[in-house]
């Protein structure tokens, strides 16, 4: 038979045990949250990323039409407004991106260039302007 005090006791440690496991799975929901947001945020820079660089190749080849132009050479206008309209659905993409980015809450969009900043930043890490 077991000693009355010893009961109170397995009764506290059994309590303490299962207000331990209920708030490390309130901790483990908290940071799997954190995580899922984290590679959202992450997701959606490397797309704009990408779609810049996309940008960047499209306004490469613009230029390059633009001087074939100046040397006299023969230039679809058709391909230029196709690279011209892929130039501003690819922007558009971007302008999505950081708006959404803009929601997330740890970030602010600059003033200045859109981009996405941290909120307790002075300074946009893109174009330096005030936040």
């Amino acid at each position: 038979m077991m000693d009355a005090r010893v009961q109170p006791f397995l009764d506290k440690v059994r309590e303490m045990a299962e207000k331990t496991g209920d708030a490390a799975s309130c901790a483990a929901d908290a940071a799997r949250k954190k995580a899922a947001e984290l590679a959202g945020v992450t997701k959606a820079n490397l797309q704009i990323f990408d779609l810049n660089t996309e940008c960047d190749v499209l306004f490469k080849e613009m230029g390059r039409m633009v001087y074939a132009v100046h040397c006299g050479e023969d230039v679809s206008n058709e391909e230029m407004d196709q690279k011209l309209a892929a130039v501003d659905a690819k922007r558009q993409k971007i302008a999505a991106l950081r708006e959404t980015l803009a929601g997330t809450g740890d970030t602010v969009a600059c003033p200045h260039c859109g981009r996405a900043c941290g909120r307790g930043d002075a300074f946009c890490a893109g174009c330096g302007g005030a936040l």
